[in-house]
Order: C-alpha cells, then sequence, then structure tokens
C-alpha cells in the first residue's frame, strides 16, 4: 500500500471544494493530491488517523505541547535533556496525575519522531572546556569588564 504524502490542510482544502466549490470527491481529491477515500471517510465525520492516534496517548497533545517548548527551552539554555531525562520527567508527570505505568520501550524514540522540531535538540551534549570555564572567577572578571 502506497502511502501519499499530504497535509490536513490539504484535507481541509479538499473537503472545501467539495462541500464549497462543488467539485465532485474525485476532482478535488485529484487537485489536492489527497486520497478521495480519506476525503468521503471525513466527510462522514471520522476523524483523522492523528485525532484518533491521540486518544491512546499516555499524555495529552496540551501537555505534549509545554514539554516540547520545555525541550527547546533548555537547549536554548544549552542544557538539552537527554532521553532518559525527557522520559524520567514526563514519568514523574504521569505520577502526579496517578499514572503509575511504566512508559514504553520505546517512548521516546516515538516522541522524538512524532515532534521533528526535537529531533536535533535531545542528547546534545555540551563540551566539558564549555563547563570547566564557568567559574566564579571566570563570571565576576566577565560582569567586571
Amino acid at each position: 500500500m502506497v502511502r501519499r504524502n499530504y497535509t490536513e490542510d490539504d484535507v481541509a482544502e479538499a473537503i472545501f471544494d467539495t462541500t464549497d466549490r462543488g467539485l465532485s470527491q474525485n476532482e478535488a481529491a485529484l487537485k489536492r493530491g489527497v486520497p478521495q477515500w480519506t476525503i468521503s471517510r471525513r466527510l462522514s465525520g471520522q476523524a483523522s488517523r492523528n485525532e484518533c492516534i491521540q486518544a491512546h496517548q499516555r499524555i495529552p497533545k496540551s501537555q505534549e505541547e509545554t514539554l516540547i517548548r520545555w525541550v527547546l527551552r533548555q537547549e536554548s539554555l544549552g542544557y538539552a535533556p537527554s532521553h532518559s531525562q525527557l522520559r524520567a520527567c514526563v514519568e514523574a508527570i504521569l505520577q502526579q496525575q496517578g499514572d503509575n505505568k511504566p512508559l514504553g520501550k520505546h517512548w521516546t524514540t516515538r516522541f522524538v519522531k512524532r515532534h521533528p522540531k526535537l529531533s536535533t535538540k535531545i542528547g546534545k551534549r555540551q563540551e566539558a572546556a564549555r563547563f570547566d570555564g564557568f567559574t566564579p572567577k571566570a563570571v565576576n572578571w566577565y560582569f567586571d569588564i
């Protein structure tokens, strides 16, 4: 089975083409590069694959977005969390919510795969010389200039 590359915006435009612009589902599918059966299913009220999968995720989308912002913020400060640190953080959040089941074996890998902007941020280590140079004496010298 060949999976085509299209976005949710393409699907929304195709649905708009069929409902408001008077195109048939086949015409809209060809115009937008979306499978006709996808348009048909969405018009009948079925949710997208991502929306269906989200119901089975351990943390809600809003918490995922907060977690992404935290990782990006940590990275901008030079302290990008490792996979194990991210995993420990999420497990702590889940435990606070009363969910004591451990995360799956590949949860962190799949989380990063779901959010491509994190792929280069997680686990990037700083060189030891940078941390060794960050001493009170060096900081005071910098601010005395």
